[in-house]
Order: C-alpha cells, then sequence, then structure tokens
C-alpha cells in the first residue's frame, strides 16, 4: 500500500475522533443496568438510531479497497455487487424483522432452546463464533494497515491502538455506546464518501467529460469474472448473511416493537441504494486521474490514491478516521453479539443459572475484553505471517460455515414444522457440502488453465447454491419422514403463539433509557457538535485556503445541526417529565 502522510488538521481529526469513541464508552457505561440493557439497549433503542447501525454494520476498510478496486478494474458491476445488500434488507424489514423482535430475546441463538431445546441452542452458539473471530481479526489488520501507513506507526503498535480503542468503547458501553457511535461513524462515512465524487468530477472537467472518459467495457452490469452466475450466487449470500448474522439481527430486536424493527430494514435498504454509487463513482471514473493502478498492480490502492489527491488536509484525515470506523463498527458489533451470546447462552445458562442482572453485565464486559484479546492477538500473527492467502482462506472458510449455520437458525425463525432433527441434518449437511466443493473448486483449480480466474468465480457462484440447496434439502427431508417429540411439539407452539402475538406493554421505555441520563438523544447531539468542532479546528489549521474553507464550512454546519438537536432534546426531556407528572398526578386523584 502506498505510504502517505497527515497533516497536523488530519491528525487532529483522527485524534479527536478516537477520543470521542473512548468518551462515549464511559459515558453510556451508566446507562447499563442489566444485560438486557448491555446487549439490546433495553429494547429501547430508536429505528433510524438502529437503522444507520445496522447499515455502517456491513461496512469495513474491505468494504472500501475491495469494491473500488472492483469499480476501477470492471466498473458497474462493483455497484450491482453491492447493490445485493438492498433486496436482502427489505426481505429482513418485510420478513424477518417482526419476528426477531416478538421473539423477546436479548442473544440472536436465545429462542432456540425455547423452540428446540438446550442441546440446539448450545450447537448454534457455538459453531458462528470462530469464524466471526477470523473475520473481525482480518478487518482489524486492514484497519490498522491504514493507520500504520498514514500515521507512520509500526504494525504492532497500530494493531494494538485500534483494537484497544474497539474493545474499550464496547465493554463499557455495550449495545447503546455502538449505535451511538456507529451515528459518528455514520456521519464520517457520509462526508467522506459526499466530498470525493464532485471533487473527483470537477477534477475530470464536468459531469460530461467525467463519464466520457469511462472506457466503454466498464458500463456493463458484469464484467470480467464476474459473470451473472456469480452475481446471483453473491446475492444468495448476502441475503443469507444480512438476515441471518448475529449483528444484523441484534439490530432488529433492539428496537422497542416490530413495527420500528421493520423500518430498521427498510432504512438500510435506501442508505444502501442511495450510498453506493456516490461511494463506488468516483473508482470507476478513476480512470481519467489514475490511469496505470492495474498495470502498477496497485488496484488495492485506487480510493486511498484517489483521496489523497483530490481532497484538501483536514478532509483526508476524515477519510482516513471514515475506514477506521467502518472496521470498528463491523468489529464492535460482531463482538458485543458474541458476548451476549457466550454471557446468556453459556456463562449464565450452563455455569451461574442465578446470577443476578449485574453480574451479567460484568460478565458481559470481561467476555467482551477476552475476544478483544483473542481478535487482536490473531491481527498481530495475520501482520507476522505475511502471507496474502491467508485473507483469502479466512474468507472462504467464512463462507463455508455461512449456510451451515445461518439456514437453519432463519429457518426455526419461521418454519413451524421444522423440528431440532432437521436443524442438525441441515447443519450437518450443510456443512458437509461447504467442505466438500471447497475441495473441488481446489482441485479444479490446479488442473484448469485459468489465468483471467474467471471460472473460479463461476465455480465459486455455483458452489453457493450447491451448499444453500443440499441445506435446505436436507431439513425438508428429514422433517418430512422424521417425527419430532411430544415436548418439542408443546415447544413449537408455545414459541410461535409467542410469535403471533405482537409487543405489547413490556414495550414501555425502560428507566435506563429515559429522561437526560440514558438518553441517547442528548449523548448524540453532543458528539455531532463534537465532530462539527473538530473540523472547524482542522480548518483554521489547514494549509490550504480550499481545504480551510471546506473545513470551516462543513464544519460549522455540523455544529448548527448539533446544536440544533441538543435544543430538541431538551424540549423532549422536558415534554416526557411533564407527561409522566401529569399521569401520575391523575393517578393520584383516581386513587384518593
Amino acid at each position: 500500500m502506498s505510504s502517505v502522510h497527515l497533516a497536523l488538521s488530519d491528525d487532529i481529526v483522527v485524534v479527536g475522533y478516537f477520543a470521542l469513541v473512548l468518551f462515549i464508552g464511559i459515558y453510556t457505561r451508566r446507562a447499563q443496568k442489566d444485560a438486557g440493557d448491555y446487549f439490546a439497549g433495553g429494547h429501547q433503542v430508536s429505528w433510524p438510531l438502529a437503522g444507520i447501525s445496522h447499515y455502517m454494520s456491513g461496512f469495513s476498510a474491505f468494504t472500501f479497497i475491495v469494491y473500488s478496486q472492483i469499480a476501477y478494474q470492471y466498473g458497474l458491476v462493483a455497484i450491482l455487487l453491492f447493490w445485493m445488500s438492498v433486496p436482502a434488507c427489505i426481505v429482513g424489514g418485510r420478513f424477518f424483522a417482526s419476528r426477531w423482535r416478538r421473539a423477546r430475546i436479548i442473544t440472536p441463538v436465545e429462542f432456540l432452546e425455547q423452540r428446540c431445546g438446550f442441546a440446539v441452542r448450545q450447537l448454534f452458539a457455538w459453531s458462528s463464533i470462530p469464524a466471526k473471530i477470523f473475520e473481525d481479526s482480518l478487518k482489524l489488520f486492514t484497519t490498522a494497515l491504514f493507520l500504520s501507513v498514514s500515521a507512520g506507526l509500526n504494525m504492532t503498535t497500530s494493531i494494538v491502538v485500534c483494537g484497544a480503542i474497539m474493545v474499550i468503547y464496547t465493554m463499557l458501553g455495550g449495545l447503546l455506546a455502538l449505535v451511538v457511535t456507529n451515528y459518528i461513524l455514520f456521519l464520517m462515512k457520509v462526508l467522506a464518501i459526499l466530498l470525493l465524487l464532485p471533487v473527483a468530477i470537477i477534477h475530470l472537467g464536468g459531469v460530461h467529460a467525467s463519464f466520457h472518459s469511462i472506457p466503454p467495457a466498464l458500463l456493463h452490469w458484469t464484467n470480467g469474472p464476474y459473470g451473472w452466475t456469480y452475481v446471483v450466487g453473491y446475492g444468495v449470500l448476502v441475503m443469507i448473511s444480512y438476515n441471518g448474522s448475529w449483528a444484523f439481527a441484534q439490530k432488529f430486536y433492539s428496537v422497542p416493537d416490530e413495527k420500528s424493527a421493520r423500518k430498521v430494514g427498510y432504512l438500510s435498504a435506501v442508505l444502501n441504494f442511495v450510498g453506493t454509487p456516490i461511494l463506488l463513482l468516483p473508482a470507476v471514473i478513476g480512470h481519467g486521474l489514475l490511469p496505470d493502478m492495474v498495470a502498477q498492480h496497485r488496484g488495492n490502492d485506487v480510493y486511498i490514491e484517489l483521496v489523497f489527491r483530490l481532497l484538501p488536509a483536514g478532509m483526508f484525515g476524515v477519510i482516513v478516521a471514515a475506514l477506521f470506523s467502518a472496521t470498528m463498527a463491523t468489529v464492535s458489533a460482531d463482538l458485543n453479539v458474541i458476548a451476549s451470546v457466550l454471557t446468556k447462552d453459556f456463562w449464565q445458562r450452563v455455569l451461574r443459572p442465578g446470577a443476578s442482572d449485574r453480574e451479567q453485565v460484568y460478565a458481559g464486559r470481561l467476555i467482551t475484553g477476552i475476544l478483544g484479546v483473542i481478535i487482536v492477538l490473531l491481527s498481530l500473527w495475520i501482520a507476522g505471517s505475511h502471507s496474502e492467502s491467508l485473507f483469502q482462506l479466512m474468507v472462504t472458510a467464512f463462507g463455508v460455515l455461512l449456510a451451515p449455520t445461518m439456514i437453519p437458525l432463519l429457518a426455526l425463525l419461521c418454519w413451524r414444522k421444522l423440528h431440532s432433527t432437521g436443524a442438525y441434518a441441515g447443519f450437518a449437511a450443510g456443512l458437509i457440502s461447504g467442505v466438500g466443493t471447497l475441495l473441488v473448486r481446489y482441485a479444479l483449480q490446479r488442473s484448469a488453465n485459468d489465468p483471467t480466474g474467471e471460472m473460479d468465480y463461476r465455480i465459486e457462484g455455483i458452489s453457493i447454491f450447491v451448499s444453500v440447496f443440499v441445506t435446505f434439502a436436507a431439513m425438508w427431508v428429514t422433517t418430512m419422514f422424521c417425527k419430532p417429540s411430544e415436548n418439542e411439539v408443546d415447544r413449537t407452539k408455545a414459541f410461535f403463539l409467542l410469535l403471533d402475538t405482537p409487543i405489547g406493554d413490556e414495550a414501555v421505555s425502560s428507566s435506563a433509557y429515559v429522561g437526560t441520563h440514558g438518553s441517547p438523544n442528548r449523548l448524540i447531539a453532543g458528539s455531532t457538535i463534537a465532530v462539527g468542532g473538530l473540523l472547524t479546528i482542522a480548518g483554521l489549521l489547514a494549509p490550504g485556503l480550499f481545504g480551510r474553507r471546506l473545513d470551516l464550512i462543513i464544519g460549522t454546519g455540523l455544529t448548527i445541526y448539533g446544536l440544533f438537536r441538543l435544543w430538541q432534546s431538551f424540549r423532549e426531556d422536558r415534554a416526557v417529565k411533564l407527561l409522566a407528572s401529569k399521569l401520575l398526578k391523575e393517578q393520584n386523584e383516581r386513587c384518593s
């Protein structure tokens, strides 16, 4: 990766961003009264905040780098691939969101014991964890690589710094810290993608000249190794991931009711649809600015090179912070939800059945810290291995586990006839199928002459279909020919009676999230003001006139918006207190 150097104004933005994230974790620590608050936000996270967090959970530094590389080299197919998240979010909002919320859970596998029994709950609690930890280690490594290149730190220091900040704010503040921090990360990302496209167009001589310079081959929806087989297969993979991954499911059940849960999915779909072209078009039109990146074997550098060449000091710091924050948002979400599973589904369920609410919060923080240390150590190992193939190996391993671990989980949430034997069969068949197709793919790679990699990508798309089909087929056949026990039949009836019951009085706000103490509104407003202040300070110190003006304009705008949000939060808090006082007065009058 190319070496870049941050100016003083960029350093202020990056360091200030890290300080703000840590402050959020420390501040929200006070609102964590029990495990429901720590792992599910007390089921009182507002749907816009949960929707933004759902959207940000799909990003990492890989997103910026890999998709920008595909967009630069193959064109519009990168946008199409990323747009696979849009139908996934719509399906999630329409079919899965209500079920996740009505399950009335704190962890994504908690419902499995009520549905099928203890063994099924433990199987799916443990089977998904190793692949997610490896994947998060890769993402942390990528983020630390940017910090190392931009700040001149060695990789060990960069990994430890990024990992420590990520673990501390997640460990202290739980889900509330996570969603509030994701809002700040969203601000950074929006600034990053909104600035780069218009500046690139201006440098290329306007809209007409920019899009006229795109090579015709890049204007097709499929290109290179990314044919329709791969695109559709990838869409199936995204559909499963966005609705079965724990970090995404957590956003659906953290809101007050099922109507809000549906809005989470729809908002995420809109943000993915609108944001994707704005994010990737600079790389598509980037040939006019960076003509020889493929020939120089520097496709991975496309996005960072565009940023470094086009944006002024101060704004470059925003991009660097956005790259950090994208990965931290994803890894922190995984940390919180994995810790929730280990705390509620193993520690409290198996080791400490009588644990108090406060003890569960402490255990959750401890487990989050341990998971963070493991991820940091794995990232250090990746950095020391110097093996490029390690990336593909671990990502492939995650793909192998996706169908067997997520499809039965979603099926048990929706399919009334499916029983535990069918879930076991689907898990085993999907796992065998995934390993088998991986071995076949490896054998064909060894024997075939495929310099472009097109056949390999086609086989990968087909392998996804095979793994999904085999998993579904095994569940269906076993369900049709094996009968569940009477006890499991009763469990299933009780569970779906719960799913058929709308959220009622339990949706009333918990005390931890009402008023000025725990409500995220004031914290969000203050964080917006802080980001605006950082950019304003960066603008005052920016070396160039253009950068100075841009930083000051955006910083001032964010500060004004934050002050408006702060004023609104005071009004809302006062209205809540007045309403509570009125209801209490009416209740006392009725009692007297």
